[in-house]
């Protein structure tokens, strides 16, 4: 009888001990760079201006990296200044984090998921259309810096539903004013996005 008890006991605390590992490696670790938040916020506020968003949702959970990588590989010419950047991203692209709260945007924002009534749901007329632009939910990856965090590759997706949005890279330089687009860049980086 101690015997079966003790067997009993051992694999219980063997379950339980399994069941916490795996409660673990499933948990997200935090993303908390400070200038990566500030470089996010930069774009955030211009694409939220762009998209007309009243309040800015973001999924808080950055993309897969498999994912964003595939959209990556589509990239040609980056330039050489912006290098270290790219190779930081890709490094950092493959760990799935979770988003906190650091951002400095203009408008509300919430950390939200994506609604998946938004695809299934046709809109009825112009004003639905609108409606639905301007309630997408946006996906950001760990921003990718060179040595000196002075130059900065970021990913933004914006997704309104089955064919609405994008999925881009921008390019920034940090100057005496702040984080600022390297827009000369983008025009040179061919095909480095998706638009829906």
């Amino acid at each position: 009888m101690a015997l079966v008890v003790g067997l009993f006991g051992s694999l219980f605390c063997l379950a339980s001990a399994h069941g916490q590992t795996k409660h673990l490696k499933n948990k997200l670790a935090t993303y908390d760079d400070r200038d990566g938040y500030e470089v996010l916020s930069v774009l955030l506020n211009a694409q939220s201006d762009k998209w007309k968003n009243e309040t800015i949702t973001i999924d808080p959970r950055t993309p897969l990296g498999r994912a964003v990588a595939e959209i990556k590989a589509e990239c040609s010419g980056i330039p050489a200044e912006f290098q270290a950047a790219s190779e930081d991203f890709d490094r950092k692209v493959q760990t799935r984090l979770l988003l906190r709260k650091g951002f400095s945007l203009r408008k509300n924002y919430e950390l939200g998921y994506a609604s998946s009534t938004i695809a299934a749901e046709q809109p009825r007329n112009k004003e639905e259309i609108r409606k639905r632009i301007r309630s997408g939910t946006y996906h950001v990856a760990a921003v990718g810096f060179d040595d000196k965090r002075t130059r900065a590759i970021a990913f933004v997706e914006y997704v309104c539903g089955n064919l609405c949005g994008n999925s881009l890279f921008y390019y920034l330089r940090k100057s005496e004013k702040g984080w600022e687009e390297a827009r000369e860049v983008q025009r040179e980086v061919l095909r480095c996005g998706r638009i829906y």
